[in-house]
């Protein structure tokens, strides 16, 4: 018995030493105390992730992304499910859409608590796939396709399903309704096991300690190269991160001052959705419950063809303002999706008191 308080305390131990991914990143008092509740965030994602949805024999959707829980840029607009799976086995994916805008399915290897990145496998977005006149939808995963209809080829190493679903206004849209089951059911019951709980705990912290680092390092990237700026970047960087292939990631960094107004001009390139976004120095995005930090390609108002967005620290009367939430700096996310084009948007600072129409 006392092994498995080892395999606790040294769990609490590396949990207290993670703390040093905060505090040397960053000597912002803001920027610490969000990074500490982040910390605390991921580790009620990650446990929930291993212990509460790790059953080979009863596979369960759960949501790594939400309002009160948020990894590398999650999207305001999107309600993200996943699942562990074994590529070993057989899965059916099935369900209605719901108002759903955008969706696409992914088949990832998860490595966050190995080595921080997410290895994609095989994609398939709502375009490409079959529905029927009700609006139902089934997609298979397995290492063969048998003439199926809709169909994610599982990779030795394929270990999780990213679903992404996007919507015009998730807090009236109609959410899609999404299951996942086996196609050879088990009723077996599993009890947890002393190595399966050391192994949960250390992935839990792993997961914990990868995701931190990875984001870590972007943002050291974005604030050196991408400040105050929203260039396109290295998509297969993001990519390796779990990025979905057909978003255009134009990331960027965002500091000035109370004054200060960041105006982002761009023309808008033809796509199925975009996105733009505020987030804090961890890139999680801010608080879009309560406070006005994203737009998309239904709620902006264009001129002419074009985008202009005022970001300000306080709320102003100008055109597509989005506030800071009083962050004086953070991260911040432009996307486009399904374009073929690629647009990099001009950004300029103005003083509040100097702008006009033409700003």
């Amino acid at each position: 018995m006392s092994s498995i308080l080892n395999d606790w305390e040294k769990f609490c131990d590396e949990l207290k030493a993670s703390g040093k991914l905060i505090t040397e990143y960053s000597d912002n008092e803001v920027h610490q105390l969000e990074g500490f509740r982040y910390l605390l965030r991921l580790l009620r994602l990650s446990t929930e992730m291993y212990f509460e949805h790790s059953s080979v024999n009863h596979p369960s959707f759960y949501c790594l992304s939400h309002e009160t829980g948020k990894i590398g840029a999650d999207n305001p607009d999107n309600h993200y499910l996943n699942a562990n799976i074994n590529s070993a086995m057989n899965y059916r994916i099935y369900g209605d859409l719901g108002d759903v805008a955008y969706l696409s399915f992914g088949l990832k290897e998860n490595r966050y608590s190995i080595d921080g990145t997410m290895i994609s496998h095989d994609e398939i977005e709502l375009d490409n796939m079959v529905t029927d006149e009700n609006n139902s939808f089934e997609l298979i995963l397995s290492k063969k396709n048998n003439n199926y209809k809709n169909f994610l080829k599982l990779a030795d190493t394929s270990n999780m399903l990213i679903v992404r679903q996007t919507y015009k206004d998730k807090t009236t849209d109609k959410r899609a309704n999404i299951n996942i089951e086996l196609l050879e059911p088990s009723d077996q019951s599993e009890l947890i096991s002393r190595q399966q709980f050391n192994q949960y705990l250390n992935a839990s912290m792993g997961f914990v300690k990868g995701t931190v680092e990875t984001f870590n390092r972007w943002v050291t990237i974005f604030m050196k190269d991408h400040m105050n700026a929203l260039p396109l970047g290295d998509q297969s960087y993001f990519q390796a991160a779990g990025g979905d292939p057909e978003i255009q990631y134009h990331h960027g960094y965002y500091s000035f001052a109370e004054d200060e107004c960041l105006v982002i001009r761009t023309k808008v390139p033809k796509c199925s959705y975009w996105n733009f976004q505020l987030e804090n120095h961890w890139m999680e995005s801010l608080d879009y419950r309560h406070h006005k930090i994203h737009l998309n390609n239904f709620s902006a108002e264009l001129e002419k063809e074009e985008l202009v967005i005022h970001v300000t620290h306080s709320p102003k009367d100008l055109k597509n303002n989005l506030i800071t939430c009083g962050h004086s700096s953070g991260a911040m996310l432009l996307r486009w999706v399904g374009a073929k084009e690629s647009i990099t948007p001009e950004t300029k600072l103005i003083k509040l008191d100097e702008l006009n129409d033409e700003n």
